[in-house]
């Protein structure tokens, strides 16, 4: 072996220990609680928070996202509790998470998502505009560069969409008007997915006084979704759409966590 190959070598092992030395915060770590393990991603946060980079807040909202994606026995358990941390500065967190929402890039759309979610589970009112924007923001076209693929970037943007259509269903759920007039709105929304989503929910809330109002409003080639049983969505064949890519074929929007809400009386 030369003397050349032995530095080539050295260089190598030095290049990976330096890799392993840079790499290592960023390891998972197993916490353990009571017995029972409860994995968390230690993994560094994608968001910046340029508008409120002091503010407490903002460690409250990543520790939400961190534990969003636990793993183990007391994920739930340690999720809730992030999230009831969160929920005592529920109403100033909403304008830094739809905040954090636009600055982030179009590609990042796990991070885009669960900021969306959290929206779902502080129920603020105040994030009903943000709702609206993001349902009202056209589709971005197929990213994806082959159609074979299982990943489809229209398919992530409406599982986005499908979600804020959640949380805007966990305010109108609280007789909030303004959700209410926005599940209607976005009855009509472009995509299937999406309107089938906004349909249903307004149906549960409103009742028969609701599927009077649809009738009037929608096309008759949407008057069978008001039809449609309410279930687990991703068990519902998406119709063909007229893209290079049928994106919604291949796309399973996310099971819906909200539950079927009550009936508000028609009086």
């Amino acid at each position: 072996m030369t003397v050349t190959q032995l530095l080539l070598i050295g260089a190598a092992v030095v290049i990976l220990l330096l890799l392993l030395l840079l790499l290592f915060p960023y390891i998972r770590k197993i916490r353990n609680t009571s017995g029972d393990s409860s994995e968390v991603q230690s993994n560094p946060h994608p968001f910046q928070f340029k508008g409120s980079p002091d503010n407490p807040i903002t460690e409250k909202i990543i520790d939400a996202v961190n534990c969003m994606g636990g793993v183990g026995d007391n994920a739930e358990i340690g999720y809730q509790k992030s999230l009831d941390k969160l929920r005592t500065d529920g109403e100033e967190a909403v304008p830094i998470i739809v905040a954090e929402y636009e600055n982030l890039p179009e590609g990042q759309y796990l991070d885009r998502w669960s900021l969306i979610q959290l929206l779902v589970e502080l129920k603020q009112p105040s994030s009903s505009p943000a709702l609206d924007k993001i349902l009202s923001s056209p589709i971005p076209p197929e990213r994806a560069k082959s159609s074979h693929d299982d990943f489809s970037t229209q398919g992530e943007e409406i599982m986005i969409r499908t979600t804020a259509i959640e949380a805007i269903t966990q305010l109108a759920l609280a007789e909030n008007n303004e959700a209410v007039d926005l599940l209607l709105k976005h009855s009509q929304h472009e995509n299937f997915s999406v309107k089938r989503a906004a349909i249903q929910d307004y149906l549960s809330i409103g009742g028969e006084k609701a599927r009077k109002v649809l009738m009037q409003l929608l096309p008759k080639s949407d008057h069978h979704i008001l039809n449609i049983r309410r279930e687990d969505v991703r068990k519902i064949p998406q119709p063909e759409e007229k893209t290079p890519k049928k994106q919604t074929e291949k796309f399973d929007p996310p099971m819906r966590s909200t539950p079927k809400p009550e009936r508000i009386s028609d009086a």
